[in-house]
């Protein structure tokens, strides 16, 4: 084991900002930082033993490993954080809550068995519980791909006829659907929570030609520094309750202004808080890992 800390960062891509920022710290902390792309990973198992090679080589120990993954992989991300977690590494989300979390369904299934509110949702994968489903939310309703991130795969339909028509489409294409009552208004808020603790928040609005509030569907972000500590603290309790040490946790007003989880980011973007709120945190993070690492 090598004395200078290694820690891993598993990322498809190099050249994002998330990935970068994290490597630059890492190696600002002088720890040694490593990129490890996980389509050139092979795991073995054999008896008790597993192992991890990168391009043929036995990779070496790390102290940590940082998952950037997208949706896309999960279940590639698991299996390696699942081989990380049993070799001994310190993992910044295990691989049942990044599963958990990037199931929208089962995360939304999760917060609301610990009593944290979430919008009015339906699940099924027959055409013919769409009626019952349109009864329950009305118009408009928004769809949800169970796997997408980013505004990906998050529809509207404003209007009955244009909704059957898209839950023909989605269970002819995947075979399920979900569907949420629509929640007025242009604005959510995006909360980072580390190890419990809240350490950014912002504001992000949608471009008035999209109902998405996401950065990366054209949204626009501003720091929030004066987030209501009811609202923080369904953040943090959203987080343990799906078991992840570094979320961000995306939160909308109803009618009453109380706050609804909208879903738990398990890989939440550095870009867009960072650069609202003028918060550190990556540094945050690494600072927080090695204080984990030393007293372990």
């Amino acid at each position: 084991m090598s004395e200078t800390p290694r820690i891993a960062v598993l990322s498809r891509f190099p050249g994002l900002y998330s990935t970068q920022r994290l490597l630059q710290v890492v190696d600002a902390a002088g720890m040694e930082a490593v990129l490890l792309a996980p389509e050139q990973c092979l795991l073995t198992v054999n008896g008790v033993h597993a192992d991890l090679y990168v391009q043929g080589e036995k990779f070496p120990y790390c102290a940590a490993v940082i998952p950037r993954i997208g949706g896309p992989i999960t279940a590639l991300a698991a299996r390696l954080l699942r081989y990380f977690a049993g070799a001994g590494t310190f993992c910044l989300n295990s691989a049942e809550a990044l599963q958990l979390a990037r199931d929208k369904f089962a995360s939304l299934q999760a917060l609301a068995a610990a009593g944290i509110a979430v919008p009015q949702t339906v699940y099924f994968t027959e055409s013919r519980q769409k009626e019952l489903a349109l009864q329950m939310l009305g118009t408009p309703l928004v769809h949800k791909i169970l796997q997408g991130s980013q505004g990906v795969g998050v529809s509207l339909a404003e209007t009955p006829v244009a909704a059957r028509g898209m839950l023909d489409t989605f269970l002819s294409l995947q075979h399920e659907a979900m569907v949420q009552r629509f929640l007025p208004g242009r604005q959510d808020v995006r909360v980072i929570v580390l190890f419990g603790e809240v350490v950014a928040a912002m504001r992000r609005e949608s471009a008035a030609e999209d109902f998405r509030s996401n950065l990366h569907c054209g949204g626009r972000a501003s720091a929030f520094p004066d987030l209501p500590e009811s609202w923080a603290e369904i953040a943090r309790k959203a987080a343990v309750a799906l078991g992840l040490d570094f979320a961000g946790v995306d939160l909308m007003a109803d009618a009453d202004q109380n706050a609804l989880v909208l879903e738990v980011n398990p890989v939440p973007s550095l870009e867009g808080i960072e650069k609202s709120t003028g918060v550190d945190v990556a540094g945050r993070v690494i600072t927080a890992l090695q204080l984990r690492l030393a007293s372990a």
